[in-house]
């Protein structure tokens, strides 16, 4: 008597909705929480070299007590420059003619 194999079909679906969720729910905590750290927004941080680095979406910046510096985004991304490495951070100037009012 042959055995017969079956595969079996997953029943179950994941939604994508779910993780968005999940995601906006989490950021929503960290912006709560580090709310005290600076202003959101786009920044650009200037390394000790003269390099300038463009970060989108900032949710929260905040100088660290031994110099470093530490940003998260909305995307959950986190930067942390060791104290040396960076020199400025401000926040990013609208082009000409590209302000958000127009």
């Amino acid at each position: 008597m042959g055995m017969q194999l079956m595969k079996r079909m997953s029943t179950t679906k994941r939604f994508a909705t779910t993780k968005r969720f999940a995601t906006t729910k989490r950021i929503e905590e960290m912006r709560e929480a580090y709310s005290d750290s600076g202003a959101d927004g786009d920044y650009t941080v200037t390394l000790s070299d003269g390099e300038p680095i463009p970060i989108q979406g900032a949710i929260t910046i905040k100088v660290l007590a031994h110099g470093e510096l530490n940003l998260v985004t909305d995307t959950g991304r986190w930067y942390l420059f060791a104290a040396n490495a960076w020199r400025t951070a401000f926040p990013m100037q609208p082009e000409p003619g590209n302000s958000a009012g127009s």
